[in-house]
């Protein structure tokens, strides 16, 4: 395959896609070549080994990255064990694939732009794909995670802190419900899973910092159409982390002026009071939206509403 056919490679990728998701068995290659199939084509389109191991990108990665994410989650999701092998080597199988494309992206928006915010502002539908492809993951095969490195899925999540940051739906609204997958698998009360340690090691690890960027967007960092979303994600937290978020959430509210110059700390304590009260998500929603309002300095104007 070479350069010159990246049109041609994007209609079959689409092709594909679309008939996978009409009909799971539509293709039925055999899973060794279907992996094959992937990694050369990701070679050609996105990125292949340099000297150094360090990806070398193609010139139009950004722009071929999307479908072949998508093809990556329609492996993950229909992918059976040939006869020969077994369910734990066809997930390690497709955890390597899963991690290179992690990789991968990651350095690919490292490299588009100073920061990471102001590439995923450049590359949006890059940064939907691949937390697409890993809320897929999450929901239907968590098992490929055990299979990825600790540093890999790291990456990723800080990856995730950077999205949250940009108010952009594109960006932040794939981001919310990978993060909110994620949350509710490494919760302790959650079905065990052979990524279940790993899930509980990142939300340790970056719980602090998804709150304070979600705390941050409620407050005025984001427009409010985005607050429904910022709203699932935390009461996700509040729901699988209380004490957690309990004892961090003082923390970030103790701060003078966060998320807002105009929360006084009257204002911020009724918030904590009644989110971390509620087991309600209509009710969680409306707390995010009158917090919100008061941190925007919004109130008594028709905005309010």
């Amino acid at each position: 395959m070479s350069q010159p056919d990246d049109t041609l490679l994007e209609c079959m990728l689409a092709t594909v896609n679309s008939a996978v998701r009409r009909s799971p068995h539509a293709f039925a290659l055999p899973f060794a070549d279907s992996v094959a199939f992937v990694g050369r084509t990701w070679s050609v389109a996105v990125a292949r080994p340099g000297a150094d191991f360090a990806p070398v990108f193609s010139a139009r990665w950004a722009d071929q990255c999307p479908a072949l994410l998508q093809s990556i989650s329609q492996l993950a999701t229909v992918a059976v064990p040939d006869a020969e092998s077994t369910s734990d080597a066809t997930d390690r199988v497709l955890g390597s694939v899963l991690a290179r494309a992690i990789d991968d992206v990651c350095a690919g928006l490292a490299h588009e732009a100073a920061t990471l915010p102001v590439a995923i502002e450049q590359q949006p539908i890059v940064s939907e794909y691949v937390f697409d492809l890993c809320t897929r993951v999450l929901q239907t095969r968590p098992a490929l995670l055990a299979h990825v490195e600790h540093a890999t899925v790291a990456r990723l999540c800080t990856l995730s802190v950077h999205a949250l940051a940009v108010p952009n739906r594109l960006a932040l609204k794939p981001t919310a419900y990978f993060l909110t997958a994620l949350i509710r698998l490494s919760a302790t009360t959650a079905r065990p899973s052979p990524a279940t340690p790993l899930l509980a090691s990142l939300w340790g690890e970056f719980g602090p910092e998804w709150l304070r960027a979600t705390l941050q967007g409620i407050g005025g960092a984001h427009p409010r159409s985005l607050l429904p979303n910022l709203a699932e994600l935390l009461f996700a937290m509040v729901r699988h982390h209380l004490q957690s978020v309990k004892l961090w959430m003082a923390e970030l509210l103790a701060q003078p002026a966060f998320p807002s110059p105009h929360a006084d700390d009257a204002a911020k304590r009724q918030f904590v009071q009644h989110l971390l009260a509620t087991r309600s998500f209509v009710r969680a929603k409306a707390i995010v939206n009158e917090f919100s309002v008061c941190c925007r300095n919004l109130q008594g104007t028709a905005y309010a509403a």
